[in-house]
């Protein structure tokens, strides 16, 4: 059988011996998970810094406060994660246990929200002008547009840097990896977000902060889809 086989010509294979180019090896997905965490610890408190903790964190306790954070953060890290298995094709994770984490995110934000709201439903006073807190109350539908809108920002920054890192990706499934990085985003956002926001009612964390994690998965499938698709269009035309 093996005589049978013919030689490939020598001109191909001096082609191929000169386009071989020594490339550095792909990180861990681990290391490639937690090379994101300064940044996105430091884009995620960056509300916090700004406008400090809610007024009612003593009501709502440590654990509820801060606790609560640290879990969305640890699972957005756990998000980015099984992105970066998705970006190589051999350690791509089972089908199950990417959909069991998505749910996991979803259920971890609504089980959050209605234990902040039913430990504490008042609406704790803002750090600004009494005027402009009377105002907020009335209409919270402005809160919620300033959270829906800086949340989103700043998941945004946060996809655009794991699009970034994952721009050699080699993932078969593109828009389902950046998905999974945007998820991450924008659950890491919401983890500072939710300690400096001074509403706890779910239409406004569902709402707004739920809508901005929901931008940050379209954002980062859309992303992912387009990195894709480029670098098919691009190993296309070098073949």
């Amino acid at each position: 059988m093996m005589d049978r086989l013919q030689k490939p010509p020598e001109a191909l294979m001096r082609a191929i011996a000169q386009d071989l180019k020594p490339v550095r090896p792909s990180p861990q997905p681990l290391h490639l998970a937690l090379r994101m965490v300064p940044l996105a610890l430091l884009v995620s408190s960056l509300i916090l810094l700004a406008i400090g903790p809610r007024q009612d964190s003593g009501i709502l306790g440590p654990l509820l406060t801060w606790g609560a954070s640290a879990a969305q953060f640890l699972l957005a890290i756990a998000l980015i994660w099984i992105a970066a298995h998705e970006s190589i094709p051999a350690g791509r994770l089972p089908r199950q246990m990417v959909y069991s984490a998505a749910v996991a995110a979803f259920l971890v934000v609504v089980s959050v929200t209605l234990l902040t709201f039913s430990t504490s439903p008042v609406t704790a006073p803002l750090p600004v002008p009494p005027w402009i807190d009377e105002t907020l109350r009335v209409s919270p539908w402005i809160t919620g547009f300033a959270c829906g809108i800086g949340s989103t920002l700043s998941g945004g920054v946060l996809v655009l840097f794991f699009s970034w890192v994952f721009r050699n990706s080699l993932a078969t499934r593109p828009t389902v990896a950046g998905a999974l990085y945007g998820a991450g985003a924008g659950l890491a956002i919401n983890a500072g977000w939710r300690i400096a926001c001074p509403f706890s009612t779910p239409w406004h964390a569902l709402g707004a902060h739920g809508a901005a994690i929901i931008a940050t998965v379209i954002l980062g499938a859309f992303i992912g889809r387009f990195l894709g698709n480029r670098r098919l269009h691009i190993g296309g035309r070098r073949s």
